[in-house]
């Protein structure tokens, strides 16, 4: 987790345009959208914390807590249709290319 704050791993994308946040985490082969204290696609969550095996979330949740109390998180305002193609590349292929290209 610590890692992931100091890489600036956590990136809110921010709707330009309505201000809906989409929360991802970029880990270092996989993307995973993230509600803070809520949800992640990860498979850790859904196998440990949703089937009831575990009764805290994974460190991605855990790790976005952290970085929005320490300021730590990446904002990006984007235009919905860029937003759009970065959620469906990781829900799709797992990572987004699209995202790895704005952050450098």
């Amino acid at each position: 987790m610590l890692e992931g704050l100091r890489n600036k791993r956590f990136v809110s994308l921010i709707d330009k345009e309505s201000g809906v946040v989409i929360n991802v985490f970029k880990g270092l082969k996989n993307d995973y959208l993230v509600s803070p204290c809520r949800l992640c696609t990860c498979t850790d969550f859904l196998i440990h914390f949703v089937q009831g095996n575990r009764r805290y979330p994974c460190y991605h949740v855990i790790g976005f807590y952290i970085a929005y109390k320490e300021q730590k998180v990446v904002v990006l305002e984007l235009d919905r249709g860029l937003i759009k193609d970065i959620v469906l590349e990781i829900a799709l292929q797992g990572f987004s290319r699209t995202l790895r290209k704005i952050l450098g």
